[in-house]
C-alpha cells in the first residue's frame, strides 16, 4: 500500500491525528466536496413498504375479517364445524372479540376441533379481559365448575357479576346460580330469584328454568307446583332440556298437572335427545316399567347406559340390576357388582343395598361380610328399610361366625318401624326363641 493510501486508511479509522505542522501545504491538498445524501435502495423500498401498509394494511384487515365472517355464516347454516372453526381461529388471532368468545364455545363444545376446556378457558379469558360481556359469563362458569381452568368461587363471582352489570342476561342467570348455591358469596335464595328474574325478561331459558324449580322446592319463595309447572313449561318449550326433563317428572308424579306417563315420556325423549342426563335415566327406567311407553329392556339398558357413561349414580346402579336380571343385557353378576360400586361410591343408596348384598351372599365377588356390613350399613343408616332388614339378618347369621342379636334386634325393630312386614316377623322370631331383649335397644 503506498503512503498516501495508507495514510488515508489510518485517519479515517480514527487511528492518526496531525497536528497543523503536520499538513501538506495548501497547494497539495486535495479539494474536497461532501455529495449530497441520498437514499438507499433499500430503505426507499422499506419507506414504500410502510407507507403502504399505513395507508391500506386498515382496509385490507378489514376485508380479511369481512371475508371471515362471511364465510363463518355460510359454515353455520351449512353445519361445517371444521370451517367456522378455521374461520374463527383466523379472526380470534386477529384479536376479533366476538371470534375469541364463539372460538371458546367450539373448543368447550368440541365443535370443528377436539374438546378442550382449557383453550376454551383461555379464549374467554382474553375476550372478558377486553369486556366482552358473553365471555365473562361463560368464564364465570368455567371457574364455577373448575373446568378448564381450577375451580375457584371468587373469579367465578368477579366474571359473573362483571357479565350480569353490563345487562348480559346469561351473566344475570350464572350470578344467580353463584348467589343459589352460595359459591363465593353468602346463599341467597332471594337475591338468586332477583337475578333470575332480571335474566327470565332478558330471555334466558335456563333462567326461568331456575324459577320454576325454585317454586317447586320452595326455595325463596313459597312452595306452589301450579307456578312451577307455568315456569318449567315455559323453559320446555323454548327447548331448555332441563326444564324438558323436570316437565316429564311433573307429569309422571302428578304434580302441578294431571298424572300423564305417555306426556312424561314425551317430555323425556325430547331432553334425552338433547344430552340430559337425568331424562336419559328417566327414559330408561320408562322402558324398563313399561310406563308411557311399551317394555322393553334392550332399550332400558341403552339409555341407562348412556346416562352411567355420564355419571349419573341412579342410572348405574339400573344397570346393576339390568346385568344381575339378565334384562336387556347378558346376565353377569361380575358386571352387576362393578356397576353397584361405582354407584354407592356416589351414595346411591339403592347400589350400597345391592353391592352389600352381594359380599354378603358371595355374589359376582369374593365373599366378604366385612365389606357386606360397611355397604349396608351406609345404606340403612338412609332409612332404608330393606337395608335395615338385610343388615339385620347380617348380625342375627354373625359377621365372621359371631351372632350379634341386640344389633340383629335393632335393625330388625328399624325396619319393622318403617313399614317391613318380614322384619317384623323377625322380631317374632327372636323372641320365640329368647333372643330379643329390648332393654339392649
Amino acid at each position: 500500500m503506498g503512503s498516501l493510501a495508507l495514510f488515508i486508511t489510518l485517519f479515517a479509522g480514527g487511528l492518526l491525528i496531525l497536528n497543523d505542522l503536520e499538513w501538506p501545504p495548501r497547494s497539495q491538498t486535495a479539494i474536497f466536496s461532501p455529495r449530497k445524501p441520498r437514499l438507499r435502495p433499500t430503505l426507499i423500498l422499506a419507506l414504500v413498504v410502510i407507507g403502504f401498509y399505513v395507508l391500506f394494511g386498515p382496509a385490507r384487515s378489514y376485508y380479511m375479517q369481512w371475508s371471515a365472517i362471511k364465510k363463518i355464516q355460510a359454515a353455520a347454516l351449512a353445519k361445517d364445524y371444521a370451517e367456522e372453526f378455521r374461520q374463527l381461529s383466523l379472526l380470534a388471532n386477529m384479536g376479533n372479540l366476538d371470534a375469541q368468545s364463539n372460538l371458546g364455545v367450539m373448543y368447550w363444545r368440541g365443535q370443528g376441533v377436539a374438546q378442550n376446556e382449557r383453550l376454551a378457558a383461555y379464549w374467554w379469558g382474553k375476550a372478558a379481559e377486553r369486556g366482552k360481556t358473553d365471555a365473562a359469563s361463560w368464564l364465570s362458569q368455567a371457574y364455577s365448575h373448575g373446568k378448564g381452568v381450577e375451580r375457584n368461587d371468587q373469579l367465578a363471582l368477579k366474571y359473573a357479576r362483571q357479565s350480569a352489570d353490563k345487562g348480559d342476561a346469561n351473566g344475570q342467570y350464572a350470578l344467580g346460580v353463584l348467589y343459589g348455591q352460595g359459591q363465593g358469596v353468602a346463599q341467597s335464595y332471594e337475591t338468586a330469584l332477583d337475578w333470575w328474574r332480571k335474566a327470565a325478561d332478558a330471555g334466558s331459558a335456563e333462567a326461568i328454568f331456575c324459577i320454576g324449580r325454585a317454586y317447586y322446592l320452595g326455595q325463596g319463595v313459597e312452595k306452589d307446583d301450579k307456578l312451577a309447572e307455568q315456569w318449567v313449561r315455559r323453559a320446555a318449550d323454548k327447548g331448555e332440556p332441563n326444564g324438558q326433563a323436570m316437565l316429564g317428572t311433573l307429569y309422571s308424579l302428578g304434580h302441578g298437572v294431571d298424572q300423564d306417563y305417555n306426556k312424561a315420556f314425551q317430555w323425556w325423549m325430547k331432553a334425552a335427545a338433547l344430552g340430559q342426563v337425568d331424562a336419559q335415566a328417566a327414559v330408561g327406567s320408562a322402558y324398563s316399567m313399561g310406563k308411557g311407553v311399551a317394555k322393553n329392556d334392550a332399550e332400558a339398558a341403552s339409555w341407562w347406559l348412556k346416562a352411567a357413561n355420564q355419571g349419573n349414580a341412579y342410572a348405574q346402579s339400573s344397570l346393576g340390576v339390568a346385568y344381575s336380571n339378565g334384562a336387556g343385557l347378558p346376565q353377569s353378576d361380575v358386571n352387576a357388582v362393578s356397576w353397584w360400586l361405582t354407584a354407592a361410591k356416589q351414595g346411591e343408596v339403592s347400589a350400597e343395598l345391592n353391592l352389600g348384598a352381594a359380599y354378603a351372599n358371595g355374589k359376582g365377588t369374593a365373599k366378604d361380610e366385612k365389606s357386606a356390613e360397611f355397604w349396608l350399613l351406609k345404606a340403612a343408616e338412609s332409612g332404608n328399610s330393606e337395608a335395615e332388614l338385610d343388615l339385620g339378618k347380617l348380625y342375627y347369621r354373625g359377621v365372621g361366625g359371631k351372632p350379634n342379636y341386640p344389633e340383629a334386634a335393632k335393625w330388625f325393630v328399624k325396619a319393622a318401624g318403617h313399614g317391613s312386614v318380614r322384619g317384623q316377623m323377625f322380631i317374632n322370631l327372636m323372641k320365640q326363641k329368647g333372643q330379643f331383649d329390648s332393654k339392649t335397644l
